[in-house]
C-alpha cells in the first residue's frame, strides 16, 4: 500500500472513531474504559498520531456497537469531511 493510501486510510479511521464516538456521547475516558484502553491512546488514535492493530480496533468498535469495518469505510470519512466543511462556511 502506498504512503498515501495509508495516511487516507489513517485519516478516516481517525475521522470516523471520534464521529462514532460523539454519535454515543461517549467522553475519550468512557471509550477508554469500555476498550480497555487508556485515554491518551484514544486521543492519540484521533489526532491520527499512529494506527490501531486489528484486535485495538476490534474492542473500540464493539466499545461503540458497531462493526469494525465501519471505522476503516472511506464513505464515512467523505461524508464527515463534507459535512465539517459546511459547516465551516456558516
Amino acid at each position: 500500500m502506498s504512503k498515501v493510501r495509508n495516511y487516507i486510510l489513517q485519516e478516516c479511521f481517525s475521522i470516523n472513531l471520534k464521529w462514532f464516538r460523539f454519535q454515543k456521547k461517549f467522553t475519550q475516558e468512557k471509550l477508554a474504559e469500555l476498550s480497555n484502553s487508556t485515554p491518551k491512546y484514544i486521543s492519540d488514535l484521533e489526532r491520527g498520531k499512529f494506527s490501531p492493530s486489528l484486535s485495538k480496533i476490534q474492542d473500540i468498535a464493539n466499545a461503540l456497537e458497531i462493526e469494525p469495518y465501519i471505522l476503516l469505510k472511506p464513505d464515512h470519512y467523505n461524508s464527515k469531511i463534507k459535512s465539517k466543511r459546511v459547516d465551516a462556511k456558516k
